[in-house]
């Protein structure tokens, strides 16, 4: 029952945010995004100030939209339709900074194209490498929350033995314990891994 409650909770999410006073709904909103929507940006190639003004236009953007935005898990993903307010705030800010002819031709358009891109659909290119970046980015906030509810030896243990790649021998010899103990730490970790992951989708209208 309890983790029922929190799939509810977390489902509220998007409505919550309907409410643009809902300061909570917002701030959460923030903490979970700001790092994909950063770290997308510069990949895109914005600077450090670019990507911090594509953010809060991101932010600004959605406070006018949400609103009326429908929220139907059963139609599609969130992730979609966030995307495409960042694409668009990403070009904003080239153009801002008159740098619109240089983005035009690393994607192989010209500059009449790039007044078009917004009305055009995604590219491919573009959408795989936004989801590939959302699915990085939900792992490392739910690792990120395991790390915070285990023992620091264990999570150790994991990290080591699952994200490094070292091997139980190694990790048993490092951290002095069974290689046993390693792989339970390891199963114990992926199984909460995917609790935490599958909260996260939830939330965030997968």
């Amino acid at each position: 029952m309890q983790k029922t409650s929190h799939y509810v909770t977390h489902e509220s999410l998007l409505i919550r945010l309907q409410n643009t006073h809902d300061t909570k709904a917002w701030d959460q909103f923030y903490a979970t995004y700001r790092g994909l929507i950063l770290s997308h940006s510069l990949k895109k190639g914005c600077s450090q100030s670019m990507a911090q003004d594509v953010l809060q236009e991101t932010l600004i953007t959605l406070t006018r939209k949400i609103p009326s935005f429908q929220y139907d898990r059963m139609k599609g993903q969130f992730r979609h339709y966030l995307m495409t307010i960042v694409k668009s705030r990403i070009i904003d800010a080239f153009r801002k900074e008159k740098k619109h002819i240089q983005f035009a031709r690393r994607y192989n358009s010209d500059e009449e194209n790039m007044e078009l891109l917004e009305e055009q659909p995604l590219s491919t290119d573009w959408e795989q490498e936004w989801n590939r970046e959302w699915e990085q980015h939900l792992f490392k906030i739910a690792l990120d929350k395991i790390k915070n509810k285990i023992k620091p030896h264990i999570f150790k243990s994991f990290s080591l033995y699952a994200l490094e790649k070292k091997s139980a021998q190694d990790v048993s010899l490092i951290l002095n314990i069974p290689k046993d103990n390693i792989y339970e730490h390891r199963r114990r970790i992926i199984s909460m891994l995917k609790d935490e992951v599958s909260l996260l989708r939830s939330e965030l209208g997968e």
